[in-house]
């Protein structure tokens, strides 16, 4: 059985040492509460240089462009865990991309997330009152007339594909997820 050592006693010589330190440090004018007062104004002005760093650091880290675009998902609601999300995942089919072989089936790009998951909300595919996000098939609307909420952000996954969620852009940070970065200058 391993024993944690013991720290050694201090003497009364140490003591006044320690005490005699602590009462020039306090003290205005003395060497030590100089040095003390220096090197904390240091650590506020560099604690507070490293928090805006991080801050605008994040703002741009936190948002990335949509690399894939064969597949998006739309959230019933803001929720996320793991791999599982209340909504439905969206797939425009197969079809051949130009310069590629015929016989080569990939599925057709989404190039706008939120207008595909704005016609699912209208159709009403996506219910956020449901455990799995998902309308029964006998609601949908297929007039395009159930209500949309609004706002809706467009997220983007580690994969690279974008996931439309209810909420502002800050629903993306709060799923861990990043803003899609706008893409016209």
């Amino acid at each position: 059985m391993n024993e944690i050592p013991r720290s050694q006693r201090f003497s009364a010589e140490r003591s006044a040492a320690i005490e005699a330190l602590l009462a020039n440090v306090a003290q205005d004018g003395t060497p030590e509460n100089r040095h003390f007062q220096n090197t904390k104004g240091k650590r506020i002005l560099l604690s507070g240089v490293a928090v805006a760093l991080v801050a605008t650091g994040g703002a741009v880290v936190m948002q990335l462009p949509v690399t894939d675009k064969s597949s998006i998902l739309c959230f019933a609601r803001a929720e996320l865990n793991g791999n599982q999300f209340p909504g439905t995942t969206v797939t425009l089919g197969e079809g051949t991309r130009v310069g590629e072989p015929s016989t080569q089936r990939n599925p057709i790009p989404i190039e706008d997330a939120l207008v595909a998951c704005r016609d699912i909300w209208a159709q009403h595919v996506l219910d956020p009152n449901t455990p799995n996000g998902s309308a029964h098939p006998s609601l949908h609307d297929r007039s395009f007339s159930y209500p949309i909420p609004d706002p809706l952000t467009v997220c983007v996954l580690s994969d690279g594909r974008a996931a439309v969620i209810p909420g502002d852009d800050k629903v993306c940070t709060s799923l861990g997820l990043a803003l899609k970065a706008d893409t016209v200058p």
